[in-house]
C-alpha cells in the first residue's frame, strides 16, 4: 500500500481508536447523568459496564472488517488469484492494533473482581492465559503472523486479494455473539430480539465462517479449471494446514450449537450439558450462568468463541 508513512499512520489510527472507544463508553457510563441512570435501572457493576464496553468495540471492528471484506470479495470475484484492491493492506494495518487491544481490554476486564489484588500484574496475566488460550493465542499470535504474511510475504503483495477478504467477512457474525451478551446483560433474554439475534447467530455463523471458505476454494477451481476437491488437494502442504485450521474449530463450534438445540428439544429442562462451558461470559473470564432453558440460550451455547 502507498508509503510507510501513510501504513503507520493507519497503524496509529487503530491505536488512537479502539481503544479511545473502550475509555469513552466507561466515560458514558460512569460520568454522565445518562450512563448513571443506565448503571441503576441495570444494576451494573464496573465489571459489567467494561464488559459491555468490550464487547462494543469488537462488534464494531467487526462491521469495518465485514464491509471490508464486502468490498474486497466483490471487486475480486472474477479473478480470485491475481485481483487486488487497496482496502485489503488498508485494513490490515488499521486493524491490527484491534487484537493486541483487545487482548489487553479482556485483561483489564477480568481482573476488576480479582480476588488476588496483591498479586504482580504479570502473574495475573499469566492466569488470564492460562483461562483463555484460544482467544489469547489467536489475537497475540495468529493475527500478527498472518498480518505479516499479507503484508510481507506475499506474491508480489498483491495477489490473492479475494482470499483475505473471505478471513474479514469471518468476522460477520461477530456483532452477534456480542449482542447477545449485551441483551442478557440488559434482561432481555426472554425477549423478541434476544430470540431474533440467535436464530440469526445460527445462520451466519456456518455461511461466513465454513461455507465461505469452501467457496472460495471452489471459485479458484473454477479459475484453474479443477473440481474444488482437486483444488483443496493440490494446495500447497501449508496451505492444508492452514484451510484445517481454519475450518476445523468453526465445524466443531457449530455443531456443539446444534446438540445444544437437539438436547433442549429431546429432554426440555434436563440436566445441563457440556456446552454449557461455551456461555456468554467465557471470554469475559466470569463464572459460568445457570444451565441454560430457553432455545436462545441453548441454540447459542457455543458462540462466544467464535469471537
Amino acid at each position: 500500500m502507498g508509503t510507510g508513512l501513510g501504513a503507520l499512520g493507519l497503524f496509529l489510527g487503530g491505536w488512537i481508536l479502539f481503544p479511545g472507544l473502550f475509555f469513552a463508553q466507561l466515560h458514558f457510563l460512569s460520568s454522565t447523568s445518562r450512563g448513571k441512570r443506565l448503571k441503576k435501572k441495570y444494576d451494573l457493576s464496573e465489571k459489567d459496564c467494561s464488559d459491555i464496553a468490550n464487547k462494543l468495540v469488537s462488534a464494531f471492528q467487526a462491521v469495518l472488517a465485514t464491509t471490508t471484506g464486502v468490498i474486497v470479495c466483490s471487486s475480486c470475484y472474477n479473478d480470485v488469484l491475481h485481483c487486488s484492491h487497496p482496502i485489503t493492506l488498508i485494513y490490515a494495518w488499521f486493524g491490527l492494533p484491534y487484537f493486541f487491544y483487545d487482548t489487553i481490554s479482556m485483561f483489564y476486564v477480568s481482573t476488576i473482581t480479582d480476588l488476588k489484588p496483591k498479586e504482580s500484574y504479570w502473574k495475573k496475566f499469566f492466569r488470564f492465559v492460562v483461562k483463555s488460550p484460544v482467544i489469547v493465542g489467536h489475537h497475540i499470535v495468529l493475527a500478527p503472523v498472518g498480518f505479516t504474511l499479507l503484508v510481507f510475504f506475499r506474491d508480489g503483495v498483491k495477489n490473492g486479494d479475494f482470499f483475505m477478504g473471505t478471513v474479514y467477512l469471518m468476522e460477520a457474525s461477530t456483532p452477534f455473539v456480542c449482542l447477545r451478551f449485551i441483551l442478557s446483560k440488559f434482561r432481555m433474554k426472554s425477549s423478541t430480539w434476544y430470540a431474533v439475534n440467535g436464530l440469526l447467530m445460527l445462520v451466519l455463523f456456518p455461511v461466513f465462517r465454513i461455507v465461505s471458505l469452501f467457496y472460495a476454494a471452489y471459485l479458484y477451481g473454477q479459475q484453474q479449471l479443477v473440481s474444488t476437491f482437486d483444488a483443496l488437494y493440490e494446495m500447497p502442504f501449508g496451505w492444508k494446514i492452514a484451510f484445517f485450521l481454519a475450518v476445523a474449530p468453526q465445524i466443531y463450534w457449530y455443531f456443539l450449537m446444534w446438540r445444544g438445540l437437539f438436547r433442549m428439544i429431546t429432554k426440555g429442562r434436563g440436566p445441563a450439558d457440556n456446552s454449557k462451558k461455551f456461555d456468554d461470559d467465557n471470554t469475559s473470564m466470569s463464572p459460568a450462568p445457570p444451565p441454560p432453558t430457553t432455545l436462545t440460550t441453548r441454540i447459542n451455547g457455543a458462540k462466544e468463541f467464535a469471537h
